[in-house]
């Protein structure tokens, strides 16, 4: 059982979404504690009750790169992962050459978040969006991200462009905006190093990932 202490000041929205997304005895993954602020979790926290740190990138009031720090010197062998919107490369970057061992996108689908958590609790090092050409010496690891299946949103994104359509008509048929489509499809080139939409599409049809 892997037990995760959450660092998320939205706690009624994500701590307990957390709680319904793993079942302790499906899963193997417990929310096994939460606090909205890492002084709070400092303050409050159990090392012996929890495994891995599943923590917010922006808290209020609080700095990222900070309270990697104080959480690595109070919790001393307690892997971070971080579990943010933020979706910046600088600032996973960042958070990698701090310390952390691992970072996800809070879009990202539930097997993600699951493997990510398990990966990072045995050991490994897991960071969503990286490209492994370009950050070979700042980060190690086991599995590189595209062996993981798309999100359900991601791969009807790619089946969408495949048939012709606009990122406008996908993101009315997706009830969503444009600039939401592309900042997936950003992701997703960085993911794959892939330098266009197309060589995007042709690197994903050669994995078998559509």
């Amino acid at each position: 059982m892997i037990r995760v202490l959450v660092i998320e000041n939205h706690e009624t929205i994500i701590v307990s979404g957390l709680r319904q997304l793993f079942r302790p005895q499906r899963d193997g993954i417990e929310i096994a504690d939460s606090a909205v602020s890492v002084s709070a979790a400092l303050k409050n926290a159990d090392a012996s009750g929890f495994d891995i740190i599943l923590l917010d990138l922006w808290l209020p009031g609080e700095k990222p790169l900070e309270n990697v720090k104080l959480l690595k010197e109070k919790f001393p062998g307690k892997p971070i992962l971080i579990y943010s919107s933020e979706d910046s490369g600088e600032w996973i970057r960042k958070m990698a050459m701090a310390g952390v061992k691992g970072y996800v996108i809070k879009d990202a689908a539930r097997d993600e978040l699951k493997n990510a958590i398990s990966k990072v609790a045995g050991g490994n090092t897991w960071f969503t969006g990286l490209s492994l050409a370009g950050d070979h010496g700042i980060l190690s690891q086991e599995h590189p991200p595209y062996n993981e299946p798309l999100s359900l949103v991601q791969k009807r994104i790619i089946e969408f462009l495949i048939t012709g359509k606009t990122l406008k008509e996908i993101a009315d048929t997706l009830d969503t905006n444009p600039n939401k489509i592309e900042k997936t499809l950003v992701r997703m080139r960085v993911k794959f190093n892939a330098k266009s939409n197309v060589e995007l599409i042709k690197i994903l049809l050669d994995l078998a990932l559509v």
